[in-house]
């Protein structure tokens, strides 16, 4: 018997709706991992953000250009009023999504969604809402490649 690997969601999600608050940056394709690395170095120095909720941290794609992708890391706020105007601010609406895992070393984060992107997504019969997609980390992010469990949120559009 020939074992078959399947590369697929861990579950399916109805999302709430979330207000995050951090920092948003535009990054080239070509220097994303570093400049993005060190988005995150800068959030962690910005320390507890006001009407911070819980300790996930996000991180959202927000969009791209010919040039590179616009990216959030930041946390869920209870408001965005009362925030230093330097802090990006984004709102998530309710949606449905594909929840994956990513374990493992977080330098391999990005070849995970790529694979949902490029895989998975294309072959499941599901269409991207064109809504953020986004991951939820359960702890600091650090410059270490160690493992650790992300969350990968893939929004997706309603079947008729």
């Amino acid at each position: 018997m020939q074992i078959v690997n399947v590369f697929a969601p861990g579950r399916y999600a109805a999302g709430r709706p979330v207000l995050l608050a951090g920092l948003r940056r535009h990054h080239p394709f070509t220097e994303s991992g570093r400049h993005i690395a060190h988005q995150w170095q800068e959030l962690d120095a910005l320390g507890r953000i006001p009407g911070q909720v819980g300790a996930s941290l996000y991180g959202v794609m927000c969009g791209h250009d010919r040039s590179g992708i616009e990216f959030m890391c930041g946390v869920e706020v209870d408001s965005f009023a009362g925030l230093p105007a330097e802090l990006g601010r984004l709102r998530i609406e309710a949606q449905r999504y594909a929840v994956f895992v990513h374990s493992g070393p977080k330098s391999a984060l990005l070849m995970t969604w790529e694979r949902i992107v490029r895989e998975w997504l294309p072959a499941s019969g599901h269409q991207s809402a064109q809504a953020p997609d986004f991951e939820v980390h359960g702890r600091p992010i650090t410059a270490d490649t160690g493992p650790d469990d992300v969350e990968i949120w893939i929004s997706l559009a309603r079947q008729a």
